[in-house]
């Protein structure tokens, strides 16, 4: 039997190796898998289905949802969409991954609300709509990974920084409620999130 058997586990990602290597120590664990994507971008979509397939194969209860996860409406019916299709969700594990490295002073207003809408805006709507499920549910986690910023990063740094503050204010949001957020680094990150899931 696995630390995580009977768990729904919710990850939403871009669907890169990164992510296919955390979805399966999850699952490996034991816990069934719902997959969601930042955006609708086609490899992101891509990505994520090749994960379920994964999940399948090794014997999982899996769904797969391509949604703008920016969009609060979306968001929710991803949740929504969990609960009714894999009963409940436990845990929600968000990586929003890096964003493309641009020079400070070359980075340009489109290319900041893109960033901050995906790195930002797409982990709080996600967070606010699955972490519903999950106290109802019986109470659970949601898991921030950040991927840590190359030095002179700025775009990613402050993203970092900004769900960092989330993470830190959402644990002090649910205080006595049965709900706890956290935030851990990509580096050895499977083993991390496995044992805050467990």
């Amino acid at each position: 039997m696995g630390a995580l058997d009977g768990k729904v586990v919710a990850l939403v990602c871009r669907g890169s190796e990164a992510d296919r290597a955390l979805a399966v120590a999850l699952a490996e664990a034991g816990a069934d898998m719902a997959l969601g994507t930042i955006t609708r971008a086609q490899a992101e979509e891509f990505g994520t289905a090749s994960i379920a397939n994964e999940m399948w194969a090794i014997g999982r209860e899996q769904m797969n949802s391509a949604f703008a996860a920016n969009d609060a409406v979306a968001a929710a019916a991803f949740a929504a969409e969990v609960e009714d299709r894999l009963g409940r969700c436990d845990v929600a594990v968000i990586a929003a991954g890096p964003v493309p490295q641009v020079e400070f002073d070359e980075l340009s207003a489109d290319e900041w609300m893109a960033f901050a809408s995906e790195g930002l805006t797409a982990p709080l709507f996600c967070a606010q709509a699955l972490s519903r499920v999950i106290e109802r549910c019986g109470g659970g986690a949601v898991i921030f990974i950040a991927d840590a910023a190359s030095h002179g990063d700025v775009a990613n740094s402050m993203l970092v920084e900004g769900v960092r503050a989330l993470a830190a204010n959402l644990g002090i949001a649910w205080q006595g409620r049965n709900l706890r957020a956290l935030m851990v680094s990509r580096d050895g990150a499977p083993e991390v999130v496995v044992a805050a899931v467990s």
